[in-house]
Formats: C-alpha cells, sequence, structure tokens
C-alpha cells in the first residue's frame, strides 16, 4: 500500500500497520523520460530518444514467462510449471531525483515533484512529475512566479509538456519563489529556486 516505506527487517507499515512484504532494489541504469521502458546493466543511450543513462533505483522480481501472477523476490523456478524465473524490473517511488531538464528538482511536501529551469534570459519553465518522477500536471494545478505585491503566473506551453512564465526583469544569478498548488483540495506550497547560469537539457 505504501511502496516508499523500506526497511532492512521484517515488520509492520508505520503508516497503515500492514505486514511488510519482501523486495529487491537494484542501482539500474534507465532513461529519465521513459523511465518504464527502459532498464539496462550498462551505462549507454536511451534506444527512444537517445538521450545518456542515469543510474536509477528500481524493484527487482522474478516472474514466470507464462504465468505473470507469480511475482518472487528470489530467482528461482515457476511454481506453477518449473520453468525457469526472469527478471522484472518496475518503478519504485522516489528512486530518481534528477534533474530531467538541467534545472532545480524537488520534491514537494505531497510527495510529487517539480522542476524549475532558466533555459534563456526572463524565461522559466516549470515541469511537474509524480512520486516515480514520471512527468503529468495535475487538473487543476496552478502555480506561479512570486513578484512584488502579485504573481506571474505559469501557462501550459505549446505541446503541454511544460508550463512557462517570462519575467523581464530577472538577470542572472536570478533567484525565483514559486507557489504552487497540486490540487484544489491541497494548500500552496513555496519552492525557492536558484539559477547561476542558464539551464541546460541534458544530451
Amino acid at each position: 500500500m505504501h511502496p516508499e516505506v523500506v526497511d532492512d527487517e521484517s515488520g509492520t507499515c508505520p503508516i497503515c500497520r500492514m505486514p511488510l512484504t519482501a523486495v529487491r532494489l537494484d542501482l539500474v541504469w534507465s532513461c529519465q523520460l521513459h523511465l518504464d521502458a527502459v532498464t539496462d546493466r550498462q551505462q549507454g543511450r536511451c534506444p527512444i530518444c537517445g538521450r545518456q543513462l542515469v543510474k536509477v533505483i528500481k524493484a527487482l522480481s522474478f516472474t514466470c514467462p507464462l504465468h505473470p501472477k507469480v511475482n518472487e523476490p528470489n530467482p528461482g523456478r515457476c511454481p506453477i510449471d518449473k520453468r525457469t524465473l526472469v527478471a522484472k524490473y518496475s518503478l519504485r517511488p522516489h528512486g530518481d531525483h534528477r534533474p530531467k531538464h538541467g534545472g532545480n528538482f524537488i520534491m514537494a511536501p505531497n510527495n510529487w515533484h517539480v522542476e524549475a529551469t532558466h533555459p534563456a534570459a526572463s524565461q522559466f519553465r516549470l515541469y511537474v512529475y509524480d512520486e516515480y518522477s514520471r512527468p503529468f500536471i495535475p487538473k487543476g494545478f496552478t502555480s506561479g512566479i512570486v513578484a512584488g505585491d502579485g504573481a506571474v503566473p505559469f501557462r501550459p506551453a505549446p505541446g503541454g509538456a511544460f508550463l512557462e512564465a517570462r519575467l523581464p526583469q530577472a538577470a542572472l544569478p536570478a533567484v525565483i519563489v514559486v507557489k504552487a498548488r497540486f490540487e484544489d483540495t491541497q494548500p500552496e506550497y513555496r519552492f525557492d529556486f536558484q539559477f547561476y547560469g542558464y539551464s541546460k537539457e541534458p544530451r
């Protein structure tokens, strides 16, 4: 129920009190934009977008090629037909906190994440990620840069991949305060970002 809870001993979950189950964690290479699709044991580039792979933590289990409900923490044989189990990697919450677009990456109090970038003079971008570091923008998400007595709102960019705002008076080094509300039922959160140079997209 709460996969972010990890302990090195058996026991119960401190949140819901359910018994903890065994899980194997592994440090592997993956693409920051294609976390679900790419897992490699060696350093290299993403076969989808060509980005340099980075190290992330994923859960490693073993399953049967014909019986996907079989999910074991250790290698072995399928209890149904005795086939050799194969490795299966799955995302773990907070397994990757690296910036995806060369900016500042912060975890919000609600376990989601934001990344702010400053790609050019007066231009700022905001990216939103879930607890698995997958990009998404929650319905009803609002945000803006605090400026004087008001705020400069972030607006969806063409294509909707990120939000952007312009602050004409910004100069390097730039310091901005962003206030964001992820959902109507959540409080507004404050994030402080500092930029000593312009943000550059990873290659």
